[in-house]
Formats: structure tokens, sequence, C-alpha cells
């Protein structure tokens, strides 16, 4: 894969709305968690790649393997705590304040009940599921930070645990959708899937909060 550094993105503008989502739970867990899925490199290598793999089979995309250079750029990213989008070349997803990894990707995943599988098209309430299971993305790193933002001796506004995110080729591609987001195997019937989403707050990229999607 080439450099990050060395890409241009074409449309930045359109891609960086398109494929960047990031999320925080109606109510954070103690900022204090020590999920190993957290403290430990490796569980948290395995996590990462354990859950997008599972989500991503259901949806009949090929897992992904892991980028160090993804992970690289996740955490320097991850580092400054800020609970926005770094404006990078590829996919990107955030989360912070939940209690470990799965939950983090488990919510990102639970966005399938909203979203639209045979009219195809982005929305700003499916956005972290879209990437999550984007079928030509083929590699992910992700990095993780303490920030605790908005609490004593906590960093930036990000609560709790901040994860980050970054998929190369980046998904969420206007026109692309219908190849590239399948149903799930097994489900039949219908344009969406039957269930019960996980409500979350969402930072709006023009700067606004909007509660229950994620942008």
């Amino acid at each position: 894969m080439p450099s990050l550094l060395s890409i241009i993105p074409i449309l930045p503008i359109l891609l960086l709305l398109l494929s960047t989502t990031h999320a925080f739970p109606q109510s954070s867990p103690s900022p204090e968690s020590s999920s190993p899925e957290y403290t430990s490199n490796s569980t948290f290598r395995e996590t990462v790649l354990n859950v997008t793999n599972t989500f991503r089979t259901q949806h009949n995309a090929t897992s992904l393997s892991w980028n160090e250079t993804l992970e690289e750029e996740a955490e320097k990213w991850a580092g400054k705590c800020g609970f926005g989008h770094s404006g990078g070349p590829a996919g990107e997803n955030l989360a912070a304040g939940y209690a470990n990894v799965t939950q983090s990707i488990s919510v990102w995943a639970d966005e399938r009940v909203g979203f639209d599988f045979r009219g195809g098209e982005f929305s700003t309430s499916t956005g972290h599921f879209t990437q999550l299971v984007w079928r030509t993305t083929s590699s992910v790193g992700c990095a993780r930070t303490l920030c605790n933002g908005g609490s004593s001796g906590g960093k930036g506004d990000a609560p709790g645990w901040f994860l980050v995110c970054e998929y190369w080729p980046g998904g969420n591609v206007i026109g692309q959708f219908k190849e590239n987001v399948h149903q799930r195997e097994g489900v039949s019937g219908g344009t969406r899937e039957r269930g019960v989403g996980c409500w979350m707050w969402a930072l709006v990229l023009f700067g606004g909060l909007l509660g229950g999607m994620a942008w």
C-alpha cells in the first residue's frame, strides 16, 4: 500500500463526509475501564480483527488484514484525544466511552437495522456500518487511548477510551453502495433488517450534536 502521506484524495470533502463516522454512547461507563481489550496490545488487535471480520462475513465481505501503517496513523490521532476526524485519505470510524472494543464495533454494526439495502445509498445514521462491511476495503489499523475527556486529569474531549479505526481503501463512496454493502447472509425479504439498534450520540462534522445518528 502506498504511504498515506503520498496520496492526494480525490474529492476530499465528499470522501471525508462519507467515509468517516464517529459515535458516543448515551451513558458512558466508568472512565477507569480496564478491559484487556483496551489494555493488552495483542488482545486489542485480536478483538478488532475477530469482531470486524465476524460482521464482514455475515455481509458477504472478505476478512480484513491488519495494516501497521494505518495503525500508526490511528495511534497519532487517538493520542490527541480530540473527538473529531483526522481528515486523512483512509476511511475512518471513531468511538469513545464504551466499555470495551467489542461493544464499540458492535454499536457500529448495529446500524445495519436502519440501512436500506435495496436503495443502496449513503445515510448519516448508518455510516459506521457501511464502512465496517464495505466489500472492497481490504485492511484495517486501529488504536486506542484512555482520554477521559471532561474528567479531572483527563485529556481532550473524548470520554473514556477513544477508539480510532482506519480502513483502506476507504468505503462509503457514492454510487457504489449496492455492490459493496450486502444484506446479511440468511436474511431475506424487505429492504431493511429487523432488530433494535443501539442509540448513540454522534458528533456531526458541521459542528452540531445529533442524537441517535452517526456521520
